[in-house]
């Protein structure tokens, strides 16, 4: 019983999981224009690299600030002379002479009554009686363990080196900032085409309708003998024209949807519905408050990046001055030798004070800063250049925004007062009092300028996101 209720939690679980799973993941087929930009912000793959370099910045500056930190370092070394030196044997053979020694030294001291000579000799000789007696193989080999604790006191390219490693990570936020502008103009643009496209074909959808049933009227009225049969062939040709028209905007609108994908950075083989509508979006949009507003280049993205360039260019410079200076580092040293027997001249403990100057490169390090202030200067030059054609870009693009929502009511007017001639030319056609060519003609100025509100919406909209792009800090 116990198993047969577990089981059912298990299942229970697993369903809610699997619905709740479901659930989310068709949300997520549904955008609105800020819903879109949010999901940009954390899937485009451009922001994504550019958070990741951040956090390269981030560790950079890590691996930076260690330099100047406590480096501890070890090493263990094996040694065996397949031939011993002859300098070596002969000083080791000096032992089969220290028995002779020793005996002439203790009759020495004997005859001259020194007794501590004596009681010396006597205690050596005691602690030589348990060593074995070396051989010539003893000093074959060798094995040593060193440790080397050091510790960096002064270097210049040290402390410029952390400045620049900070920087770099403040380039790499701003970059960020960069990427985010970027994707939120190029999504919003291509929101507002999918949503263009999705009108136009609705549109054209309910035209074509629209058409063939009066074709329909017309080829029964022509049957009747009230209309000529040349009237019931241009409808036809109408219908042809605008069908093609149709195929047409839906497959602009299947790349207009895969392009919004691709700027999302959502997976191209789902589905995705756009809950926004156009006229919503233009109603919202306040064009006028945007025209009127200040411009300061130093708040802009690019201005910004440029300045964190030449602060990146005064860092080089003042990196290739420090290369005159000491560099300062000091140490402690210990060796441990396994083999007591070998000769090793190094003492087993050493604390030190190492100081690297640069003497004489002719003149290379010279040429080097050179280069760094050539850099600099002509980076203060683009600065200038760049604060120039920031001014100049933005009263372009605030021109082309008053020019295009200009643009876009006299067509938004149009649009209505073509419809009203097409509709009553549709009337007057089916009363007998205009000729088809007439209807054809109110039909196509009706699309026409449908078309041309279209076109100046998204061109509304390009100067609308290029000067915000402009204004955003």
């Amino acid at each position: 019983m116990n198993k047969i209720n577990l089981t059912s939690v298990v299942l229970m679980f697993i369903f809610q999981f699997a619905t709740t799973s479901f659930s989310q993941e068709q949300a997520q087929s549904s955008f609105a224009l800020q819903q879109a930009i949010d999901y940009a912000k954390e899937n485009s793959a451009n922001v994504k690299n550019a958070k990741l370099d951040l956090e390269i910045a981030k560790k950079k500056i890590w691996e930076t600030t260690a330099i100047g930190l406590p480096q501890v370092s070890g090493k263990i070394s094996g040694t065996y002379m397949l031939t011993v030196p002859s300098t070596l044997e002969e000083f080791s053979s000096l032992g089969a002479y220290f028995g002779d020694i020793y005996g002439m030294i203790a009759s020495l001291a004997a005859q001259t009554g020194n007794m501590s000579v004596l009681m010396k000799l006597d205690s050596l000789a005691d602690e030589s009686e348990g060593e074995e007696e070396s051989s010539i193989d003893d000093i074959r080999w060798g094995l040593t363990a060193d440790i080397t604790v050091s510790q960096l006191i002064f270097s210049g390219a040290y402390i410029v080196g952390l400045q620049t490693s900070k920087a770099y990570k403040n380039l790499s936020e701003i970059a960020i900032s960069k990427s985010e502008i970027d994707v939120v103009e190029a999504v919003t643009n291509a929101y507002y085409i999918v949503l263009i496209t999705e009108e136009n074909k609705t549109l054209l959808d309910s035209t074509f309708k629209n058409t063939s049933e009066l074709l329909k009227q017309i080829t029964e009225m022509n049957k009747q003998g009230f209309v000529e049969e040349t009237d019931v062939d241009q409808l036809r040709l109408t219908i042809s024209n605008i069908n093609n028209a149709l195929e047409m905007i839906r497959r602009q609108n299947e790349v207009a949807k895969l392009l919004l994908k691709f700027q999302m950075g959502y997976p191209m083989e789902n589905s995705i519905e756009l809950t926004d509508k156009l006229d919503d979006l233009m109603t919202s949009s306040d064009m006028t408050s945007l025209i009127s507003s200040d411009f300061n280049t130093t708040g802009n993205i690019d201005f910004k990046l440029l300045e964190m360039q030449e602060k990146l260019a005064q860092m080089n410079v003042k990196y290739q001055k420090s290369t005159f200076l000491p560099d300062i580092v000091a140490f402690y040293s210990h060796q441990e030798n396994f083999n007591k027997n070998s000769f090793s001249f190094t003492p087993p403990n050493m604390v030190g004070v190492s100081m690297s100057i640069p003497i004489f490169g002719s003149g290379m390090k010279l040429a080097k800063t050179k280069q760094a202030q050539l850099s600099l200067e002509k980076i203060e030059n683009v600065k200038t250049q760049v604060t120039s054609g920031l001014l100049t870009s933005y009263n372009e693009a605030k021109s082309s925004l008053q020019t295009a929502y200009a643009q876009y009511l006299n067509n938004k007017d149009n649009v209505k007062l073509s419809e009203k001639i097409y509709n009553k030319t549709i009337i007057k056609y089916k009363e007998g009092v205009a000729s088809s060519l007439e209807l054809t003609q109110a039909q196509n100025q009706y699309l026409q300028t449908q078309t041309t509100y279209y076109t100046s919406i998204i061109q509304l909209q390009s100067a609308k996101t290029k000067l915000e792009k402009l204004l955003t800090k």
